[in-house]
């Protein structure tokens, strides 16, 4: 097993969450402070979209529209224009705040929901995957999960779910219609519960570690086959990019997190390379 450190790309962040490589860029929401920002590969950051209402998820349809998970108002905002459009109101049918954001290459949208604020066994009845498709349908396709976060497609076009609390990654088939078959585990974790995932293109899943100062690789049965360590941090999403795809981006934050106001900067972005890049842009 490799074990692997990081460098600071860029710092200052409230709260970042939900990253997407793309067009040469790393995108990244900060839930504290209402942004979305384009940061590039030397760590310059850009605000992108302004989301008062508290952005997550992030994606891209087919043509490039930025969409963006607003966790608040339970809808997706399009940001293709001068001004952000609802691209899906998931109000009537969410069940808790929405959380991580997957596209299709067919523009099939995915978003996670979880009340995490609400007590078990409550909060479990918040726990859904839903879709909305490019014709502007929206429906539940996955529940009785146990704390959906972290998004991923993989290249094979299964979608992976991480399942905080119950401490593994699911997998599913995508059928055309975004319909979710199949359900199975792919991988379990010994002390560990996954936060923000990413994929390879050997299919493996790369994921944070919750509360802990870790991201790991592991494999479809769970083997682990690369640690990445940031003492004194706490890992929260990672995402591969960079020219050749072999740059592992991390989003971290303060380990001692309540210790400081919500009003201080403790998130930032770190980097390593890996040796197997990330799937090729659909």
């Amino acid at each position: 097993m490799k074990t692997l450190k990081t460098n600071v790309l860029a710092n200052g962040f409230s709260r970042l969450e939900a990253t997407r490589w793309h067009v040469g860029a790393l995108w990244v929401s900060d839930t504290g402070a209402g942004k979305v920002y384009r940061v590039d590969i030397d760590g310059r950051a850009t605000v992108v979209a302004d989301v008062p209402s508290r952005p997550f998820g992030l994606g891209f349809l087919p043509r490039g529209a930025l969409l963006v998970a607003s966790m608040r108002k339970k809808q997706i905002l399009n940001f293709s224009g001068s001004k952000p459009a609802i691209h899906a109101d998931m109000t009537g049918l969410a069940a808790g705040n929405l959380r991580d954001l997957a596209v299709a290459r067919d523009g099939n949208t995915f978003v996670t929901c979880f009340d995490s604020e609400a007590s078990a066994p409550d909060c479990f009845k918040t726990a859904q995957v839903l879709l909305t498709t490019p014709d502007g349908e929206t429906r539940v396709v996955a529940e009785d999960l146990a704390d959906p976060n972290g998004l991923a497609i993989t290249s094979t076009h299964e979608l992976l779910v991480a399942e905080t609390l119950g401490n593994r990654l699911l997998a599913f088939d995508i059928a055309g219609v975004g319909t979710l078959l199949y359900r199975k585990v792919f991988a379990n974790f010994e002390r560990m519960s996954p936060l923000g995932i990413c994929v390879d293109s050997e299919g493996a899943g790369w994921t944070a570690a919750a509360r802990q100062p870790l991201f790991v690789r592991i494999v479809q049965g769970g083997r682990v086959t690369h640690r990445v360590h940031v003492p004194g941090r706490q890992a929260v999403a990672c995402q591969l990019g960079g020219a050749d795809g072999r740059t592992l981006f991390c989003l971290t934050v303060a380990a001692n997190l309540g210790e400081y106001s919500t009003r201080q900067q403790t998130s930032q972005v770190e980097t390593t390379l890996v040796e197997v890049p990330g799937p090729r842009a659909q």
